[in-house]
């Protein structure tokens, strides 16, 4: 009996509902715009323009500025260049085959992708337009892909390692006269 008198109630309200519903349809909705009005509520009087302010955004210039996808949100200054040692003028040896050719540039790391336990890099070879991803163990350009972090990815060539970091290091800065870090 309570089951019955449920199905009942929830059985007009749904039609209560579609009534409603078939009601609204054929009603007509104006869309044509508003009149403008001035701040305090009243009409505008004819012909008379509104009132438009523009917001003052010379002060956010900085936040323009700003890169979005830095996880410090700040501009990648490069490190400086330090200073040389002063060379001791030796006897030169005679190169091996080895140090006379050119090294070669490790390849760019453009981007790391890990799903399910699956790391991969997206690696760029020096001098190339395209890129492509790869798995460790995988070899590009003579390099062996031998580890994949977060954000860093290890290649390794005849002995020699390279280390990829994805995002650039961070400089500390100063906060200069009770301001804002730069």
């Amino acid at each position: 009996m309570m089951r019955a008198m449920a199905a009942l109630g929830i059985g007009i309200a749904a039609a209560g509902l579609i009534a409603t519903n078939a009601v609204l349809y054929d009603t007509a909705v104006d869309i044509s715009p508003a009149t403008p009005t001035q701040r305090s509520g009243t009409k505008l009087q004819d012909g008379a323009a509104p009132i438009t302010t523009v917001p003052d955004m010379s002060g956010l210039a900085e936040t323009f500025e700003r890169p979005l996808f830095s996880p410090t949100r700040r501009k990648f200054v490069p490190a400086p260049a330090e200073p040389k040692p002063a060379e001791v003028a030796t006897a030169p040896a005679a190169p091996s085959p080895q140090e006379t050719a050119a090294p070669v540039a490790a390849p760019s790391l453009l981007g790391i992708s890990i799903s399910v336990g699956n790391a991969r890099a997206l690696l760029r070879v020096d001098g190339g337009a395209a890129a492509n991803w790869y798995a460790n163990g995988e070899t590009v350009d003579g390099w062996t892909v031998s580890a994949i972090d977060k954000d860093e990815a290890v290649l390794t060539r005849s002995g020699r390692e390279a280390r990829l970091s994805l995002y650039p290091p961070v400089q500390k800065q100063a906060i200069g006269g009770g301001g804002v870090a730069q």
